[in-house]
């Protein structure tokens, strides 16, 4: 993002945000702005781990996504389009993993100049269940591209990099009815 100061344009960076570096001549509605964003695509992460773990529900997958979209699933599979990505992730419950509980943490989010589009990344801690009832720890992390299309942000890029995916031979437990019980 940038601001015009004097008729300059003076780039914000979101380091300088954090940091209160920025210039005081930079526009407080380019400031909200920036903020918004970054709120904005905090969001987006939290619906992203959410959808996933509904299923996955391509229904609440579509709306993350730009139309012409990349997901690069690490070495495992790289879906293309916004609807490619809706159907793959949710049809892969079939034959991948049909339960799962996302943890996706400590995202880092640098705005471009343009003011609307930027670099993400965030990691994963995932415990899952594959439909042949084993369970998983997987984690890793994503990096990604997001822009903001249509009056929402949207992954227009997502790359799994996934460290670990790791069997949990004892399977995952029904909640005990007291913790006396655990």
């Amino acid at each position: 993002m940038a601001a015009r100061v004097n008729g300059i344009c003076v780039p914000i960076t979101v380091s300088d945000m954090k940091k209160g570096t920025h210039s005081p001549a930079i526009s407080l509605d380019a400031r909200i702005h920036k903020l918004e964003s970054l709120r904005a695509i905090d969001d987006l992460i939290v619906d992203l781990g959410r959808a996933f773990d509904a299923g996955p529900s391509a229904t609440a997958l579509r709306p993350l996504f730009s139309e012409d979209a990349v997901f690069v699933i690490d070495q495992y599979d790289t879906l293309e389009g916004r609807e490619a990505i809706a159907e793959g992730v949710a049809g892969n419950s079939e034959t991948g993993f049909c339960w799962t509980l996302h943890y996706l943490v400590s995202p880092r989010v640098e705005l471009f100049e343009d003011g609307a589009s930027g670099q993400v990344d965030f990691y994963l801690w995932e415990v899952a269940t594959a439909s042949s009832g084993k369970s998983y720890w997987i984690g890793g992390r994503y990096e990604a591209q997001a822009v903001a299309d249509k009056g929402r942000w949207r992954f227009s890029r997502l790359e799994l990099k996934a460290d670990l995916i790791s069997h949990y031979p004892e399977g995952w437990r029904e909640k005990p009815a007291s913790l006396a019980d655990a």
